[in-house]
């Protein structure tokens, strides 16, 4: 698509066929991703988990689930808490490894305060990610974060 009026144009194709055909799963993650790039996350949100109510190949894609979550957690401003961390859980559960799963689960622990939880979730993601990449670099400053919040957290409850 080279301009906003093909992509709106798109979006309009896309739209009726999913009125045609309310059971294609496929559709209607492309419909969802169309709309997060957008900041449509409510909109997101609603198409996603149209998609992932429908039986197909999509409901097992641990990627889709994390979008779902994120879009989620968009319309929350941000937090993870609630649905979208049943939605991070739900991808954790079709892949443990899966490392988009793996920083969101964290993300959610450490914005709840539970550090060492947080801990738990991001060390084996780093461990899988390019030592000297800017995911890595990125990733083994917020895991220094969470342990020094975690220890501050800890000597706190000790005195």
């Amino acid at each position: 698509m080279d301009s906003a009026g093909d992509a709106d144009t798109y979006l309009r194709r896309l739209r009726a066929h999913l009125e045609q055909t309310p059971r294609d799963a496929r559709g209607w993650v492309i419909f969802a991703r169309l709309q997060a790039e957008s900041d449509h996350f409510a909109e997101a949100a609603q198409a996603y988990g149209k998609a992932l109510a429908l039986p197909s190949k999509v409901a097992t894609d641990a990627a889709v689930w994390c979008e779902y979550a994120d879009a989620l957690g968009m319309t929350q401003g941000g937090r993870l808490a609630g649905r979208p961390r049943e939605l991070i859980d739900r991808a954790l559960a079709l892949n443990p490894n899966h490392p988009q799963a793996l920083e969101m689960a964290g993300s959610a622990e450490y914005g709840a305060g539970d550090y060492a939880a947080a801990l738990r979730f991001w060390r084996p993601l780093l461990a899988r990610l390019e030592p000297g990449s800017q995911a890595h670099a990125e990733l083994a400053a917020a895991i220094t974060r969470a342990e020094r919040l975690g220890a501050t957290t800890l000597a706190a409850t000790a005195q």
